[in-house]
């Protein structure tokens, strides 16, 4: 039975081949949808869960969250590092991690920052920066780029490729962070130090008291900040937010404005979805249909050589199950390839995207593309057996 539903798709792959393009869009289209809207909304939620408070030069509040909790688009600007030793000295905190960003290697963006803003996050290789000039690079950089421990990064200027290249000061790979699936395996970290020192000296020469006092009072572009309590957080924000010169957000509340604007893109591209799913439907039955009717005269031969109409049935509910099958299996795999091929194109909006992540919705879409794949066939031949197959 097998081999002849196999024998009678290759008489009519021409049809078989629409239906399964069919389909396999409609799914593949379905699965991203979803897929990559849990991603994103996965890795807002896990990286803005620590901080409550970040503060920034005065500017756009999702500009300032999306540059330090995903390291995309450029920072508002600079303040100075002496509100890191005032906040430091407040008994009503309990974590400031300063954050400053401004060069790059390859297009990889450096951050300069302290070990502790990298807490939870393990290495795969070496070990920890602790010196000027040394860093720890995402598992992406070291993967693209071919680094190990070791290496020295020539640097330069700017976020983007092309800048002042920063030849007396590399930075020596000292650790290499393991795979996260998220935007801190496209970055490259280093101490907030070395960001200064790379600027305003030539090397890692003997510095006078005067720029070692210069490189202590140096510019940061933010501050990540967690307060002992609620009450402390309000009355921290209020404190600072009272200064004009400065942005004071709680990251929760920005990504969760963001999450509700791509919340909001993802319903529409849902109804999309069901609306191509229900034309699917539509498609699949009168081909179904057309192709049962072609049919005829070959279940009415084999009707006359004694086949009952039971084993037609099955053959055309195995031959559509086989098509269901292949392209609900070829839909996954083009919703993987997609993922793989958008990767490098989202990450500099500093989403990554898994394409190994499966969510369980996922498993439940493909089981109902492969169910509405076979349901006309089951209901087309259930009717030509009530009319015994070979009435008009």
């Amino acid at each position: 039975m097998f081999k002849f539903a196999i024998k009678n798709m290759a008489i009519k792959k021409v049809k078989i081949v629409l239906i399964v393009i069919s389909i396999v869009i409609s799914a593949c289209v379905a699965l991203l949808a979803y897929n990559i809207s849990e991603q994103v909304d996965d890795g807002f939620k896990s990286t803005a869960a620590y901080y409550d408070i970040i503060i920034g030069p005065a500017g756009s509040s999702t500009q300032l969250a999306m540059n330090t909790m995903f390291f995309t688009d450029k920072p508002l600007g600079t303040i100075s590092y002496e509100y890191v030793e005032n906040l430091r000295a407040d008994m009503r905190i309990n974590a400031v991690v300063p954050f400053t960003m401004g060069d790059s290697y390859n297009g990889a963006k450096i951050v300069g920052t302290e070990p502790v803003f990298l807490e939870g996050r393990a290495l795969s290789d070496g070990e920890m920066f602790d010196e000027r000039f040394e860093c720890v690079l995402g598992s992406a950089v070291a993967k693209k780029y071919g680094l190990s421990l070791g290496d020295e990064l020539v640097t330069s200027h700017g976020l983007a490729e092309g800048g002042h290249a920063h030849e007396q000061n590399p930075l020596r790979v000292v650790g290499i962070l393991k795979q996260t699936n998220t935007s801190y395996d496209n970055v490259i970290f280093t101490a907030v130090e070395t960001v200064w020192a790379t600027h305003d000296h030539g090397g890692e020469e003997e510095h006078t008291q005067e720029e070692h006092e210069h490189e202590e009072h140096g510019e940061i572009c933010a501050i990540l900040v967690k307060t002992k309590s609620f009450n402390h957080y309000n009355a921290v924000k209020t404190e600072y937010g009272a200064d004009a010169s400065l942005l004071v957000i709680n990251p929760s509340e920005v990504l969760r404005e963001v999450l509700e604007n791509v919340d909001m893109s993802s319903k529409i591209v849902y109804i999309l979805c069901i609306i191509i799913l229900i034309m699917n439907i539509f498609i699949i039955s009168v081909i179904t249909l057309l192709n049962m009717y072609d049919s005829k005269k070959e279940i009415s031969l084999m009707r006359l050589i004694g086949i009952g109409m039971s084993k037609i049935n099955m053959l055309y509910i195995l031959q559509n199950g086989i098509i269901g099958l292949i392209s609900t299996v070829l839909a996954f795999a083009a919703s993987r390839l997609c993922l793989i091929l958008m990767g490098e194109f989202v990450a500099s909006m500093g989403i990554v995207l898994n394409s190994s992540k499966i969510y369980p919705l996922e498993l439940a879409i493909m089981a109902l593309i492969f169910t509405i794949s076979v349901i006309p066939t089951v209901v087309c031949t259930l009717n030509m057996s009530r009319k015994d197959g070979l009435s008009d």
